[in-house]
């Protein structure tokens, strides 16, 4: 065994690179944008000016190796003697673009990056100078990344790392030994030891370097909008599989707590459930799945699972006082769900085409979609105090009111957040007696659909005009099938007062964070519907591209045991993610550039 020196090195709270290429990036013409909807992201970069410019390997080696920061204030990190030590190497090996075919994004992520600045995060698994020499933090944390990456257990990292084939260059990019590899027990406890709060300054420590060098954008990148607007944000859920199989669909943490005899939540629905007084449910329960206690069961409707017809083996999901003979099959009513639920907050990138992950909260997947929003964007801002946020975009399950309130009031921010529609909601009575249709697009007394004519930004307020429709459409886009049920207040008038001519907008008014009865559910700051909201929430599909990403990774079942191995597991795909984005843009642009050489 052999030791090496790791000194102390100084704590850099904070990377400015005012000039990193980076910053000339621009994005599409709104109309371009719209015109290239269809062609794949890939295809679209290509059309950029200067993409393959700024990009190809040639003009990235110059800046080499990226800086990271060490935000958050961590505990210094003494020097140590350490059976390891990784440091940013150079590539002699690739000279040019024509070298990078062929490269694992793994391996040209280490080149890029001088991970160095996570040292003080992971040494804090460090209590004292007393014991053996350990391996470097550092070594151990970016070997649990290239596990999430490759898919492998711990069994699988060590084999691979003694591999004569590919083990000895990660060996060498990691700063191990050859022949002095950690053993499969101490990747697992350093995984164990590490606290997720540490892995989470990692990802806001590279998330911070990308934004010094104008990869990640700090303010919006939609054509058209205000330079000082804030950045869009694409927020969805995903759900994680746990790691351990279901038994019981009611268990609950208790469940796996050691007890002479406790509750059955199975059995207070009315389900055979387990009566919890043997040895065998000393420690826990039998049917708990006590390794992933936090662990809960979700249905989804809309599937076409069916239960096995002739299970005979006991089941305390089964109605109770019943027999395996007399249960009637299992119908089909939808999809179940065992596990977890993670959330992210992707920064949209018109300029590239792409997003960037940050990763939100992480829970039991019985816990609605909208509860994590408003908890999660909170430490988002904690985490990038400095980073605004100008529009925040989601599906149905994000439109409750403490979601739209919160973005509106304390983000001021754009909501385009699709509808959460309630029964009733077009229902033209309804619609005529209220003031807007069933896509919060406020009314004229007659009935016609007002037009958005600027959002203010400062106030949060958007202005409606009717622009004199009437004149034009002869009938009102709300009618009544039987017009003798209007109330007295909208009885449509032979002459509107709002066609002089003199003042061609017509009827107007002014929507903020409510509608004019003080719905919010129903309110959006841009018009439902038109151009430009349809452009606009067509970038929610980035969410789902984060979601395939992890699961292209295997990360949509969890790999570990328990919430917070599923945690951390999650955050080490997205934080992947983040550096792979660069590391495709690269090879995509070097490739790009070969081809132009060629003859």
């Amino acid at each position: 065994m052999t030791t090496t020196w790791i000194p102390a090195l100084p704590l850099v709270p904070a990377v400015a690179v005012p000039d990193s290429p980076f910053h000339t990036l621009t994005s599409f013409s709104r109309a371009d944008l719209a015109a290239s909807r269809h062609l794949p992201a890939a295809e679209r970069r290509l059309s950029l000016p200067c993409f393959v410019e700024l990009f190809h390997w040639e003009a990235i080696q110059p800046l080499l190796p990226l800086q990271l920061p060490s935000p958050g204030n961590p505990p210094p990190c003494a020097g140590r003697w350490c059976r390891s030590h990784y440091r940013w190497l150079p590539s002699p090996d690739l000279a040019s673009s024509a070298d990078l075919p062929g490269l694992d994004e793994f391996d040209l992520m280490l080149r890029l990056f001088d991970f160095s600045a996570w040292r003080p995060y992971f040494a804090q698994r460090f209590h004292s100078q007393f014991g053996p020499p350990p391996f470097d933090p550092v070594s151990l944390g970016l070997a649990a990344f290239l596990a999430v990456h490759q898919g492998w257990d711990w069994q699988r990292l060590a084999s691979e790392l003694r591999s004569p084939e590919r083990g000895q260059g990660y060996c060498r990019r990691l700063g191990f030994n050859p022949s002095d590899v950690p053993s499969p027990s101490t990747f697992r406890m350093a995984l164990a030891n590490t606290q997720l709060d540490w892995l989470t300054a990692c990802q806001t420590s590279l998330a911070l370097a990308l934004m010094a060098y104008g990869l990640i954008p700090t303010h919006s990148t939609f054509p058209g909008d205000p330079p000082e607007h804030g950045v869009s944000i694409s927020t969805d859920c995903q759900l994680v599989a746990a790691r351990s199989h279901q038994q019981c669909s009611s268990q609950t943490p208790a469940c796996s707590q050691p007890a002479a005899q406790r509750p059955c939540p199975a059995r207070e629905k009315s389900k055979e459930g387990c009566a919890c007084d043997t040895d065998a449910c000393r420690e826990h329960c039998r049917y708990a799945t006590w390794r992933d206690p936090q662990a809960a069961y979700v249905h989804y409707a809309g599937s076409n699972r069916r239960q096995a017809e002739h299970l005979l083996a006991p089941n305390p999901n089964a109605p109770k006082n019943s027999t395996p003979q007399d249960r009637p099959p299992a119908k089909s009513r939808g999809k179940g769900h065992f596990g977890y639920k993670s959330k992210a907050f992707n920064i949209i990138d018109d300029r590239l085409f792409q997003l960037w992950p940050l990763t939100g909260p992480c829970t039991p997947a019985n816990v609605n979609d909208h509860l994590l929003t408003v908890p999660g964007l909170k430490t988002l801002r904690s985490r990038f105090p400095m980073l605004q946020i100008g529009e925040v975009l989601g599906d149905a399950g994000e439109g409750y009111d403490e979601v739209l309130r919160y973005v509106h009031d304390d983000l001021q921010a754009l909501r385009t957040i699709r509808l959460l529609h309630l029964k009733g909601d077009d229902d033209p009575l309804t619609c005529l007696r209220r003031g807007y249709d069933e896509h919060g697009n406020p009314l004229c007394p007659l009935g016609y659909r007002l037009f958005a004519n600027g959002h203010d930004y400062q106030h949060g307020t958007t202005k409606w005009v009717c622009r004199q429709k009437c004149l034009r459409q002869p009938a009102p886009d709300i009618t009544l099938t039987q017009p003798d049920t209007l109330p007295l207040d909208t009885l449509p008038r032979l002459a509107c007062q709002y066609v002089d001519p003199h003042h061609p907008l017509g009827f107007s008014l002014t929507t903020g964070l409510r509608l004019p009865d003080g719905c919010i559910r129903l309110a959006r700051d841009l018009q439902v519907a038109s151009a430009s909201w349809k452009l606009r929430i067509g970038r929610q599909s980035y969410a789902e591209s984060r979601n395939a990403s992890q699961q292209l990774r295997g990360l949509k079942r969890s790999p570990w045991f328990g919430l917070p191995n599923t945690a951390k597991a999650t955050l080490i795909g997205d934080t992947l993610s983040l550096a792979f984005n660069l590391a495709r843009l690269i090879c995509q642009a070097s490739r790009a550039a070969c081809q132009d050489l060629a003859p």
